[in-house]
């Protein structure tokens, strides 16, 4: 049985078919451009280029479709949602509806002739016939990390792996605006309307992982706000951010021996500093033999079970459906201890709620890794103190603070700034610095020899093994098989 949610959605997708031609495509709205030197042979059938003259990079998109095959498509799209029946779209989840548009649209092409790209052209028609083949477009773009869209009438602005923050002509029509409305709605779990104007949710596009937040009255002043995150892009390894600069390899190897001894790393900083990025290379590098549990709102964390890392992932409400939520990510942390996890790693500590979730499951033994906002290590402290209220005494149990920094929010620098680690002095928790970033701009060891301690109960010794162990996986580029 189909629910009435369903029918309601699906009769959105399905238009009646005008007895005139089909209207033109979304993508049609791009440039017909072809640049040479900006085609990645996964992002058919678009080009991207940027352009560096001006004070402001410029990112363009062009569309290399022949005039017959748009012709063809056009009529495809109209096809395919006027066949589609909702009881092929079960379960109703975002992923299944684009799979059965893309395999009538297959079957129509097929007809048509068209023997070359029907896979790419099929996933195409899909996502015009739900409304998004412009967002694919920009999910297709691999250095595309983030966009933005600020109101009804401004166009896309965005954050580009190279360029930094760029500009485009691109302008979201009525329909886009819409069908993102009634993707988030639908698939959400949550209503979006006047009492609860702000959605979030995941959506797979293209084969890249989003994070798509939308804000409509009476919260966003302008009428609609978007901003749609590529969740997948923390995929650089250790040895990788070691050679983009982004930490040394002397205090990456301290940190994964670190966490393989049981000690506890926080990663903090500002938003876009790369703490996401960091925390995915170090779990990618701790031995896989660990028993990992996750606890997220938005999965965030590299899926590595297909290479034998033991992995459990818990995905809990976001914090904002506040009183409504049912599966908290407070909650999970508390209960961390009965899944018997080696490593508790949390995309993310918000709230008062979660520090005191967080700050327990610590007195209780769990450690991992973790990421808070705040633009420096003191600045975490005094809002865990004075705004979460957690006991002086139990920062103790922390063990390592990394500050992650990125001196320029219009360009793409980010990088490991300090890491010291929480201590005790005259029975007070003291923070003692191990790596600061020097004059030249390298992560040097400013604590000397026998920094960090181990943690609890761990043998000098023994951190020291696993230290030299893991320096030594990160020199050849490679993991604990």
């Amino acid at each position: 049985m189909v629910s009435r949610l369903s029918r309601t959605f699906l009769k959105a997708v399905r238009k009646p078919a005008p007895a005139v031609e089909p209207p033109p495509l979304l993508v049609e709205l791009f440039e017909r451009h072809d640049w040479r030197g900006s085609h990645d042979p996964g992002s058919f059938p678009f080009t991207y280029q940027v352009s560096g003259e001006g004070p402001v990079p410029f990112y363009q998109v062009g569309c290399t479709l022949p005039p017959g095959v748009v012709m063809t498509l056009r009529g495809v799209v109209r096809g395919a949602s006027d066949d589609l029946d909702p009881g092929d779209v079960e379960p109703l989840t975002f992923t299944r509806l684009i799979d059965v548009l893309a395999q009538a649209s297959a079957r129509r092409i097929a007809a048509s002739g068209i023997s070359h790209r029907v896979r790419d052209l099929s996933e195409l028609a899909a996502y015009e016939a739900v409304g998004l083949s412009r967002i694919l477009a920009l999910a297709k773009d691999p250095k595309v990390t983030e966009f933005y869209v600020d109101s009804e009438s401004t166009p896309v602005y965005l954050d580009h792996m190279s360029f930094g923050r760029c500009e485009t002509g691109i302008s979201l029509t009525e329909r886009e605006r819409k069908a993102l409305e009634t993707h988030l709605d639908t698939f959400s779990g949550y209503t979006l309307d006047f009492r609860t104007p702000s959605l979030k949710n995941d959506l797979v596009v293209g084969g890249a992982a989003l994070r798509v937040s939308v804000d409509l009255e009476p919260v966003a002043v302008n009428r609609f706000a978007l901003d749609v995150r590529r969740l997948n892009v923390s995929t650089l390894t250790l040895p990788q951010l070691i050679g983009l600069g982004l930490i040394s390899e002397e205090a990456a190897s301290v940190l994964v021996g670190w966490l393989e001894t049981g000690g506890n790393v926080t990663i903090v900083g500002e938003t876009g500093t790369g703490k996401t990025t960091l925390l995915n290379a170090l779990d990618e590098q701790v031995d896989r033999r660990l028993r990992r549990l996750y606890i997220e709102d938005a999965v965030e964390t590299k899926d590595m079970l297909a290479d034998g890392y033991h992995q459990v992932k818990v995905k809990v409400d976001p914090y904002d459906r506040g009183e409504v939520s049912e599966r908290t990510k407070e909650s999970e942390i508390v209960k961390a201890l009965h899944r018997s996890p080696d490593i508790v790693i949390l995309s993310e500590l918000q709230s008062e709620e979660h520090s005191r979730a967080f700050f327990q499951a610590l007195a209780s033994g769990a450690r991992g890794v973790q990421t808070f906002h705040a633009s420096t290590i003191e600045q975490a402290v005094r809002r865990w103190l004075t705004m979460h209220h957690i006991a002086e005494q139990s920062l103790l149990d922390l063990g390592i603070l990394v500050q992650m920094a990125r001196p320029d929010r219009l360009r793409q620098e980010r990088y490991v700034h300090r890491v010291a680690e929480v201590t005790q002095e005259g029975g007070s928790p003291r923070i003692k610095e191990i790596y600061m970033r020097d004059r030249d701009h390298r992560l040097r060891n400013v604590a000397g020899p026998g920094w960090p301690r181990p943690p609890n109960g761990v043998p000098t010794e023994t951190l020291g093994i696993k230290v030299a162990q893991a320096s030594a996986r990160i020199s050849r580029g490679g993991s604990l098989g």
